[in-house]
């Protein structure tokens, strides 16, 4: 029998098709398994990466459903693992369990290897192929379908065992080819795996035991993905670790510092304003000793008491006087993300475009675009909308499942380590489109206080607004092993940009992209959602820059009035609003289709299985566009 081969792919489809232990049908060596995919190098920002695997991690609450991987969180056993980019795919066909075309008797590879003759024919004459059927589990284990255990009752031998497949797992069997006896069917095997071990009795029972799924099946592997905006880690680290960096950041998201907080945050550092220098520092020191009261030292010393955005900084310590927090804290990856987007990206908003516009003569253009940003601010709560032409993306894949994707019924497995025991993560770093929304915060608090979330007096300005979230909401600052990530605002917030998310990329295919092309990326602590181009190569499409430029209108009003239906309305409504006919997504959803909910954006009552349980919403944060929509 063959052993291993290789073959090149593309990485992206190397990404979600050829990781190890996935089964593929190669063109000449037919059913085959991914054994193991040669590493390259890539530009990554490992700190970002380590954060972010956490999270992912995280998902799977049950500890020993993760247990396999070593704690990214622990500094010391992140070099037990190695990150590159997918460059060669080793397999080997699989499985080794035959079946003849002609006859439909079946042998494994070691039987027809014993008996010797030509190992690809039957003693029909018919040629063998692979079975169509493994067994699998939750756990991430898969097996070859077992051969009968059971003899021919009339003594015919195991060499004429035939397997009679309908096309129906449950109505496939094994039967003697000579006698046509029925000998037993596809029998599944018992699995002691933690998952199982977890189950109770009762209804869960059945998945104790491994499954028969066609070799075809996508339920049979599931590559598990992360993302995160991919800044240089050299940079990010220097600034992240800065005097006041934590309230310049946050002055920069709220809009209280113009200057980019990264430019800020280094003169800072180097103790000089703008456009000084060490040469001009030593001057006024010299003239310090020569001409202590000079009218030019005291204004130097004035600027130095002042030094870039420390006005910024200080309404950001005014705004959060009493809240509890440090400026000496560290900023959260999540911040350092936003500002570096903010600062380091190539953005355009709804004025640049209008501006654009008009510049070419399509003033009816422009209009449209003025005219979708205000109904989107006014009616929608969306404080603004941006193009990223040069999204920072890094997608990696860090393990699979099998059966199933949600973190509650599977083992996240990692990937086969290398020759030197170390795991591997497959990673892609490239520059995509993506579409940048921020919701109001003003709007937000009001929504929560409105629906009995949130108790007091809504701020006025969008300054109080985000100091109220900040101090208000620490769970959309918080990763999910942190105690008040669920606490249910920060869980209604969570839910409620999660869902609008979705909304949007249902109707994406205004952009000329599917939505299984389109990723989310979210910023829960900035009120913010990223809708990125899901491409890994040199050239962009341009899709969503055109949807931007052209339907920003028709698209924000189609997703307000679609996003309220769904095929299995009344029931889902009644049941929370949140199901694969509204707002699940097959591919590409950060939290598998949790935190979701339409009575966000319409109103009414939340899923039952969710941390806002028994909570009913009055006024949905979209109602007021929703009224408007059909007449608008």
């Amino acid at each position: 029998m063959a052993t291993r081969k290789a073959f090149a792919r593309g990485a992206t489809q190397v990404l979600y098709r050829h990781l190890p232990y996935a089964l593929f049908e190669h063109d000449d060596y037919g059913l085959s398994q991914v054994e193991s995919v040669a590493l390259a190098d890539s530009e990554m920002n490992r700190d970002a990466l380590f954060d972010a695997l956490s999270d992912a991690l995280a998902q799977w609450r049950n500890p020993s459903f993760n247990e396999k991987f070593p704690d990214p969180r622990d500094p010391g056993r992140r070099s037990q693992y190695v990150v590159g980019a997918p460059r060669e795919v080793r397999f080997s066909p699989y499985p080794l369990t035959f079946v003849c075309r002609k006859c439909s008797r079946v042998a494994s590879y070691a039987a027809l290897a014993k008996h010797g003759g030509p190992l690809g024919v039957c003693q029909c004459g018919g040629s063998f192929t692979r079975m169509r059927y493994v067994q699998a589990h939750n756990c991430g284990r898969m097996e070859e379908l077992k051969l009968p255990e059971r003899k021919c009752p009339n003594g015919h031998g195991p060499e004429h065992n035939a397997f009679y497949d309908p096309g129906r797992v449950r109505q496939a069997r094994w039967y003697c080819k000579v006698c046509n006896a029925d000998l037993q069917g596809l029998r599944m095997a018992p699995c002691r795996c933690a998952y199982s071990a977890s189950l109770g009795p009762g209804d869960a029972k059945h998945e104790k035991w491994l499954k028969v799924v066609p070799a075809g099946d996508p339920s049979l592997y599931m590559p598990h993905t992360l993302s995160f905006v991919n800044f240089p880690e050299d940079e990010e680290g220097r600034i992240r670790n800065a005097k006041d960096a934590l309230g310049l950041m946050l002055a920069r998201a709220w809009g209280l510092l113009d200057a980019p907080a990264h430019t800020t945050i280094e003169a800072r550092s180097r103790g000089v304003s703008d456009g000084e220098d060490a040469l001009l520092a030593q001057m006024a020191e010299q003239l310090r000793v020569t001409n202590p009261d000079s009218p030019v030292l005291k204004a130097y010393d004035a600027r130095k008491a002042s030094p870039p955005g420390q006005s910024a900084l200080d309404k950001v310590t005014t705004l959060l006087n009493g809240s509890g927090w440090s400026a000496n804290e560290v900023p959260r990856r999540w911040l350092v993300e936003h500002t570096t987007l903010q600062d380091r990206t190539s953005l355009s908003d709804t004025t640049a475009v209008a501006t654009m516009l008009r510049n070419r003569g399509d003033e009816r253009g422009a209009k449209q675009v003025e005219d979708a940003a205000r109904k989107s601010s006014e009616l929608m709560g969306i404080a603004s909308i941006r193009v990223i032409n040069d999204f920072p993306l890094a997608l990696c894949a860090f393990g699979y499942t099998r059966i199933a994707r949600d973190p509650a019924r599977t083992v996240i497995s990692p990937f086969p380590p290398d020759e030197r025991g170390k795991i591997p993560i497959y990673a892609l770093a490239s520059e995509t489109e993506a579409l940048w929304f921020q919701l109001d915060p003003v709007g937000v608090a009001a929504w929560l206080i409105d629906n009995g979330l949130m108790a007091g007096k809504a701020p006025e300005t969008a300054e109080q607004a985000w100091a109220w979230v900040y101090t208000n909401l620490p769970g959309l600052r918080q990763s999910p092993t942190e105690p008040l990530y669920n606490e249910p605002a920060s869980a209604a917030v969570r839910t409620l940009i999660h869902t609008m998310s979705h909304v949007f990329l249902r109707r994406i295919e205004w952009s000329g992209f599917s939505p299984s092309s389109v990723g989310e990326y979210l910023l829960t602590g900035t009120l913010s959602f990223i809708l990125y181009a899901n491409r890994h190569a040199e050239t962009k499409i341009g899709g969503l820059t055109t949807l931007f430029e052209q339907r920003l209108g028709t698209w924000l009003w189609d997703a307000v009035q679609s996003g309220q239906e769904c095929i299995y309305d009344p029931l889902c409504g009644d049941d929370g609003g949140s199901c694969a006919g509204c707002t699940h997504r097959e591919h590409n959803c950060l939290f598998f289709n949790r935190d979701l909910s339409r009575s966000m954006l319409y109103g009414g009552p939340t899923p039952q299985n969710s941390e806002l349980a028994a909570i009913s919403i009055r006024h949905g944060y979209w109602a007021q566009a929703w009224q408007a929509a059909p007449t608008e």
